[in-house]
């Protein structure tokens, strides 16, 4: 499979290519009020209850630190409206390590997300055992799915983030940490 990664400034390339230090950010750090660029209004959000929270106001109202767990709604109605019926239901937010990668090298890509260069990832599973070994953590790759529905977890994302293409490395829980690349995992491509 093939993975990019568009690094914002053309002189952060070299770790990748050549090995060395590079951040990894926590998912939260991509959250933002407005959908923009790599930002999201509802990043790091883990919601599998099947309906938008907020068509359960007044009944239950969910704050920014709070959340609800294996929540069930059953036979609620608001302003006569019946509402969804929910078992089971999750609704929080999860904060972890993430880095992210397109599945494909593109020049209007990049221009979108503000970034000025491109790497190809040489081998996408090898950088995960190296990252994985480092922060002792065993974290999730996989390719981003894209819905016009309420749902949403760190590889379910909202369709209006389809245009980024991606693929992620998720590793649950820490805080922003530096990890060490070998040289040759990635190499300079064109956006040509």
């Amino acid at each position: 499979m093939n993975s990019f990664l568009n690094p914002t400034k053309k002189q952060w390339v070299n770790p990748w290519i050549n090995g060395g230090e590079i951040p990894i950010s926590l998912a939260s750090s991509y959250l933002s009020t407005v959908r923009s660029d790599t930002r999201t209004p509802d990043e790091n959000l883990i919601n599998d209850m099947n309906i938008d929270i907020q068509q359960l106001r007044p009944l239950i109202s969910v704050s920014a630190g709070g959340g609800l767990r294996n929540a069930t709604f059953r036979n609620n109605f608001v302003n006569g409206r019946r509402l969804p019926e929910v078992q089971d239901g999750n609704y929080f937010h999860e904060d972890g390590l993430i880095l992210s990668f397109s599945l494909q090298k593109s020049r209007g890509l990049a221009t979108r997300m503000g970034k000025e260069a491109c790497v190809k990832i040489l081998d996408i599973d090898y950088l995960k055992q190296c990252i994985d070994k480092q922060l002792g953590l065993n974290g999730t790759l996989r390719r981003c799915e894209y819905t016009a529905g309420p749902n949403r977890n760190h590889f379910l994302k909202s369709k209006a983030d389809s245009w980024q293409l991606e693929l992620r490395i998720f590793w649950p829980g820490g805080s922003a940490r530096q990890v060490v690349l070998p040289s040759g995992i990635a190499e300079l491509v064109s956006l040509d």
